[in-house]
């Protein structure tokens, strides 16, 4: 189960005084390269007058989302927001030896290269000390006078929860807040094959991907906005049977990183159900049974990606992903933005069925 949140009300938004569909919570799959998709998706939601980011979380890549979403929003607004996501993604391109980017800081050469032959040579199986001895992490560079940790938590900012997995237990750690620095955002983004665990306050850490792959409930629980918007980078389902050693590899990680979300979304649907005819005893119980949930994905789009986009950190490939995401926020807002505030546009009744 993963560790409680503890979002004060002076941080969340007054729903009294917000119209229908304006308070939401984000919350951002990771998916390495995939995440770009996420960042076409922020690109639109962001032009949406009226919708207002109540609470965002993420995980991974969707942890860098998120943070570049809340520092844009705390500084400068949309505008910034949509700055900062472009500014950091560039800099992902430019840290694969992408050679079509432009716009990056000399100073990010040195790591170029570093990230794509890493992730190439992931497939081989090595350790990761044969695959990155120097246990380099590029996105360190990435972050490096981006992100400022400093203005987490101000007004204008939506609270900021990124998750993280202990190594020790396999536990989720959420940060939020103050407590989220480059350290907290390279854990959430720690892929064990290929980095270093990063080490905070004592404890190892890996990706949060593994254990909370983005926090839902206890956003929830700990009174997010009830229109929860989860943004995924994978897709639910692959009907087609894998047989090639890179194709269950891939999927193998798929459902590595999707059993947490899984979860979390079957734990929902089951509350949901218990409590749905039962006069609320708590504002916990009441929560729950009052969320509605959201899903912007690209389904039949991601089952069509080459084998190893996730590690295709190349510019062209990253605005491939970008516009993919525009295509899906943009059929979102079509069909099924009209619900927020009203209902669940995503029906979790399947998951709440009794496994036995």
């Amino acid at each position: 189960m993963n560790a409680p949140v503890t979002l004060t009300s002076g941080e969340l938004p007054d729903p009294a005084s917000l119209s229908r569909s304006q308070a939401v919570t984000l919350a951002l799959q990771g998916g390495g390269s995939l995440g770009a998709f996420a960042w076409g998706v922020l690109d639109k939601l962001l032009d949406v007058p009226g919708l207002r980011i109540g609470v965002v979380s993420g995980a991974s890549a969707g942890a860098m989302n998120a943070a570049m979403l809340a520092q844009g929003l705390a500084t400068g607004g949309p505008a910034e927001a949509k700055r900062l996501l472009e500014a950091f993604w560039r800099r992902v391109a430019m840290s694969s030896g992408s050679p079509d980017v432009t716009g990056a800081a000399d100073w990010l050469f040195p790591f170029s290269g570093i990230m794509a032959d890493a992730l190439r040579q992931t497939t081989k199986g090595l350790a990761r000390q044969q695959i990155n001895p120097l246990g380099l992490n590029p996105l360190r560079a990435v972050l490096d006078g981006l992100f400022d940790p400093s203005v987490l938590g101000r007004d204008g900012a939506p609270p900021l929860v990124v998750s993280a997995t202990r190594v020790s237990s396999g536990e989720a750690r959420l940060f939020q807040d103050a407590e989220i620095t480059t350290e907290v955002l390279l854990a959430s983004s720690c892929l064990p094959q290929l980095f270093p665990a990063v080490e905070i306050e004592g404890e190892f850490y890996w990706d949060g991907g593994f254990s909370s792959n983005p926090p839902l409930r206890s956003l929830i629980e700990a009174g997010a906005p009830s229109d929860v918007i989860l943004v995924r980078t994978t897709p639910q389902e692959r009907p087609v049977m894998p047989t090639s050693g890179a194709a269950i590899l891939e999927r193998t990680e798929e459902l590595t990183f999707g059993a947490a979300l899984r979860q979390e979304l079957r734990s929902l649907a089951s509350a949901q159900r218990l409590i749905a005819d039962l006069p609320a005893t708590s504002e916990t119980l009441e929560r729950l049974r009052d969320a509605r949930l959201h899903v912007i994905g690209a389904e039949e789009e991601f089952r069509a990606l080459k084998i190893g986009s996730h590690q295709d950190a190349s510019w062209a490939f990253l605005q491939e992903m970008r516009e993919l995401g525009h295509r899906a926020a943009e059929d979102w807002l079509a069909t099924d933005f009209a619900g927020v505030g009203h209902r669940s546009t995503f029906n979790l009744s399947s998951l709440a069925q009794p496994l036995l």
